[in-house]
């Protein structure tokens, strides 16, 4: 390992620390849809300024998996999924997609639940790539979409996603929408346009949640 990767590692570690910190101030709260099954796995879609909530929402999973960049960067997504219990699969670019796809749709049929940002790793923002949707329709898991929110946290304006990182003593709240079922030869643009409707009321819903919340 080189000495700007080993950097990175570093840094991941000090994330997971400082997050592990934060997470055991915060009141966090999970609305699942009824029509998820908890022995099941899936195939969980979500934004990237999200990864945080939706790595804590998948916890209660003894088999879960997801995907990080190979670069420096990635190193620091990559150390805190490891140190949460994820199995983590390395690759990003066009010539290594299929390739991690391929690793990751044998995760989930080996009972791993995967979960992924569908708009990472590089944007654009809130625009879903076919990779995940590709996954859940190869795999015949159904994906969940999942939205969320924090009622007082950190946004990075200068990073493409807008990355959200939870202030202290801050709630989190997590919304696993209904399952979402990709049938073989299904147009898959045609699903990214209803997940990133999807996602993006969850989100909505998930903020409106906490504004009623703070009101009481």
């Amino acid at each position: 390992m080189d000495k700007k990767k080993r950097k990175y590692r570093i840094y991941g570690n000090m994330l997971y620390f400082l997050l592990k910190f934060i997470l055991k101030t915060l009141k966090f709260e999970v609305k699942r849809s009824e029509k998820i099954d908890l022995n099941s796995n899936y195939v969980y879609g979500f934004w990237h300024n999200k990864l945080i909530i939706t790595s804590v929402c998948l916890d209660y999973y003894k088999k879960k998996a997801g995907l990080a960049s190979p670069s420096n960067d990635g190193e620091l997504i990559a150390v805190t999924l490891e140190k949460f219990g994820f199995q983590v699969i390395r690759g990003s670019s066009d010539k290594e997609a299929v390739r991690s796809l391929i690793k990751l749709a044998k995760l989930v049929k080996n009972g791993y639940s995967a979960g992924t940002p569908v708009d990472g790793p590089k944007g654009p923002i809130y625009k879903v790539k076919p990779g995940m949707l590709f996954l859940a329709q190869k795999s015949g898991k159904k994906m969940i979409p999942v939205g969320g929110a924090f009622s007082n946290c950190w946004t990075f304006e200068k990073a493409w996603d807008k990355f959200q990182f939870p202030k202290p003593f801050s709630k989190m709240v997590c919304i696993e929408g209904d399952p979402i079922e990709i049938p073989k030869g299904a147009d898959l643009e045609e699903y990214a346009l209803f997940l990133e409707k999807e996602l993006n009321r969850l989100d909505k819903e998930a903020e409106e949640y906490l504004k009623k919340d703070r009101s009481k």
